[in-house]
């Protein structure tokens, strides 16, 4: 027998996934335990569409631990037959209670917008709401972000054909090897691939323009079949229209591109985002002015000229009726006016309208109450009294509270370095009352900074997690069980947070049943 356990390897698919189990049980374990000495925690879901075509949800518990640090932390992929709000909703319950997580410890939800996830009626948030009237919904500030700037592509015609130009490009480019070949070889940088951001898609097409041309050129003039193609394309980047709209668009989403980063942290909270997006449509309005208009149009024109590019021109003038008074109406003098006032000026009204109203979705009044009783020295009475009723708080015991803190952060904080004052009040406050440790000499006020932490206002950890998915399952292993994809998810994920005790995964494979191998 003793000979024989040489061949004992625990190889077989069913062993490893015992063993894949067994480890990431771990590490819900402990993620379980650290949520729970938490007591609220919030969760965030988005779901995506493997290679096997089906659809997994992707779930994720934000806490604050005992340090007032924000955790935001991977619990799964769970497959979906259906995408109705019912059977999300009951996916969502059904895991949280077979973690141990109970529903009433809920305090928010992050989700996008689509109809199933946020709908007044039958949608997820609401469903969970109805059984929970404290798990606030948050709309994900990052797709609302991302709706702000297609809406406004939408809205003005010449931006949306320069767009469109911009995605034909990478479609010609990666389509064919031999294409991508030529492009590679002219040019030092892959100015063909738009890649994710739009940004730096019209950031390289702009490095490295006459490159681009060049390669275009070649194929146009080549004898490929994709020369008339290549044609067409190279006429419509030699356009005015193209490239004015190339040279502004990329000063406009430099700018969003800066609140799309930071609104992809999980440190940022419900102020900070709001704060930020004021600060960008204050810069958006700054930008809409002549000195910036007559600058992009100068430039523009000079380089059209300087190459015989096809220069700038307005819309054709209105012939008036006869029985009017006859003759031709023209609505802008100068080519410079129209495309600074229904160009330029357009497509900026249209971002800071967008950004204004969708930004405000998210404006409950007690997230508003939370931020003013946490970062104000004498907050409102109203902001006060619905905290207080909210989250059943005595008011007279917060109102003691905040005096107190106001009091010895205002004596306190007079010793800090200048350093202090790059950070926002309520970052200033939270960290005086993490370094004197007054969590239980003021526990009001500290389960109120808890609950205001823990409130999620972004689902790009969701949506971090679709990378190890693609990772894991591939194309050679998409008959890969949901079970054991999770399981390696989770450990993949979670890898920096969570150590495995290998000793007590050995141990708890060896107990469960009888093994030929005595591991002990």
């Amino acid at each position: 027998m003793v000979n024989r356990e040489k061949y004992y390897t625990y190889l077989h698919s069913s062993c490893q996934n015992e063993i894949i189990e067994i480890m990431a049980s771990q590490v819900i374990d402990s993620i379980v335990n650290e949520v729970t000495k938490a007591e609220v925690f919030s969760i965030i879901a988005d779901e995506t569409m493997d290679l096997s075509r089906h659809e997994q949800v992707a779930l994720i518990v934000r806490y604050v631990n005992q340090s007032f640090e924000i955790q935001e932390r991977f619990i799964g992929f769970y497959r979906t037959l259906q995408m109705d709000g019912a059977s999300l909703a009951t996916l969502i319950k059904s895991t949280l209670s077979a973690l141990g997580l109970d529903i009433s410890a809920l305090r928010g939800q992050c989700y996008d917008g689509a109809a199933n996830m946020k709908g007044p009626y039958k949608g997820v948030a609401t469903r969970i709401l109805s059984e929970n009237p404290l798990a606030y919904y948050v709309h994900c500030y990052a797709y609302i972000l991302n709706l702000c700037v297609v809406d406004m592509v939408a809205c003005i015609p010449v931006v949306r054909n320069a767009f469109g130009i911009l995605q034909a490009l990478r479609n010609f480019t990666e389509v064919s090897s031999k294409r991508h070949a030529v492009f590679e070889k002219i040019t030092s940088q892959k100015t063909y691939s738009a890649g994710p951001s739009r940004v730096e898609a019209i950031r390289a097409v702009l490095e490295n323009f006459d490159e681009m041309v060049q390669a275009l050129n070649e194929i146009a003039h080549g004898g490929s079949k994709a020369g008339t193609e290549a044609y067409a394309l190279l006429r419509n980047v030699q356009d005015f229209n193209f490239l004015y709209c190339m040279f502004f668009m990329r000063r406009v989403l430099m700018q969003t591109n800066h609140l799309s980063k930071f609104l992809q942290s999980k440190d940022f909270t419900y102020q900070t985002a709001m704060a930020m997006a004021k600060s960008n449509v204050s810069v958006l309005k700054e930008m809409r002015s002549d000195d910036f208009a007559s600058q992009t149009f100068n430039h523009v024109n000079e380089l059209c000229q300087k190459n015989g590019y096809s220069g700038p021109c307005v819309p054709c003038k209105q012939v008036i009726p006869t029985k009017l008074g006859g003759g031709v109406k023209s609505f802008f003098e100068k080519p410079e006016d129209y495309y600074r006032t229904e160009i330029l000026y357009s497509t900026l009204d249209t971002l800071i309208e967008e950004v204004e109203d969708r930004f405000s979705e998210n404006d409950l009044f007690i997230f508003k109450s939370l931020a003013d009783v946490l970062s104000s020295e004498s907050p409102s009475d109203e902001s006060v009294g619905a905290v207080s009723t909210t989250y059943s708080i005595d008011q007279e015991d917060l109102n003691s509270e905040i005096n107190l803190f106001s009091r010895m952060f205002k004596d306190g904080i007079a010793d800090k370095s200048n350093e202090e004052e790059e950070r926002t009040q309520l970052e200033k406050r939270l960290r005086f009352i993490r370094e004197i440790a007054l969590r239980d000499t003021l526990p009001n006020l500290s389960k109120l900074y808890v609950l205001y932490l823990t409130i999620p206002v972004t689902t790009a950890s969701a949506e971090r997690s679709f990378s190890s998915l693609r990772q894991l399952k591939t194309y050679l292993r998409t008959t890969m069980t949901d079970a054991r994809v999770s399981n390696l998810a989770i450990l993949q994920i979670e890898k920096g947070g969570h150590a495995v005790n290998i000793l007590d995964v050995v141990t708890r494979f060896a107990s469960r049943k009888d093994r030929r191998l005595q591991f002990f």
